[in-house]
C-alpha cells in the first residue's frame, strides 16, 4: 500500500478550522460535489455524520480516518484533509484532529477499505506525519509529506 500513489492533490482539502465534525462533513461533501465525484452531497453528507455518531474515528495523535460505503462513489476514493487550527472529534486521546484521512467507495472495496485504514493506523502511530503535514504550505507539499513517511513504515 502506498498513499502517496492514490493520493491526488485536487483531492486534498485545506481549512483553518471547524468547530463540529458536521459542519466539516457537510463543506467536504460539497468539496466532493464540486468536483465531481459525487453527486448528491446530502447523502454523502448524511453517510459521514451517521458513520461519526456511531464512533468517533479519530485514531489519535491528532489524526481521524472516516470510512463510507456509498453508490455515489464509482471507485475507491482517497482524500485528505488539513484543518489547520484543529477541531474536536471526540479523539481516545482527547486531542484535536489536524489531519483526516477520508476513505469512499462502493461496497465492492471492503478489503481495500480495511488495508487503508490498517495502513494509516501504522503510519500515524509510526512517524510525526501529523504534524509535518501542519506545517505544509498547500496540497503538494502534502503528497511530498506523505512519501515521505511512508519510507518511514
Amino acid at each position: 500500500m502506498n498513499l502517496q500513489n492514490i493520493l491526488k492533490e485536487e483531492n486534498i482539502f485545506i481549512a483553518d478550522s471547524y468547530n463540529d465534525t458536521d459542519t466539516f462533513y457537510s463543506d467536504f461533501a460539497v468539496f466532493l460535489n464540486d468536483r465531481g465525484i459525487i453527486k448528491d452531497h446530502e447523502k454523502v453528507k448524511r453517510l459521514f455524520i451517521k458513520r461519526e455518531n456511531v464512533q468517533s474515528t479519530a485514531i489519535g495523535k491528532g489524526a481521524a480516518a472516516p470510512h463510507i460505503f456509498s453508490d455515489e462513489f464509482a471507485s475507491f476514493t482517497f482524500c485528505l484533509a488539513l484543518i489547520r487550527d484543529g477541531m474536536d472529534f471526540k479523539s481516545p486521546d482527547e486531542g484535536d484532529v489536524h489531519l483526516v484521512f477520508l476513505i469512499m467507495s462502493d461496497d465492492r472495496d471492503v478489503g481495500l477499505h480495511l488495508k487503508t485504514l490498517a495502513h494509516i493506523a501504522r503510519l500515524v502511530s509510526c512517524t510525526n506525519i501529523v504534524d509535518a503535514v501542519k506545517k505544509a504550505e498547500d496540497a503538494s507539499a502534502i503528497i511530498g509529506i506523505v512519501g515521505e513517511s511512508e519510507k518511514l513504515i
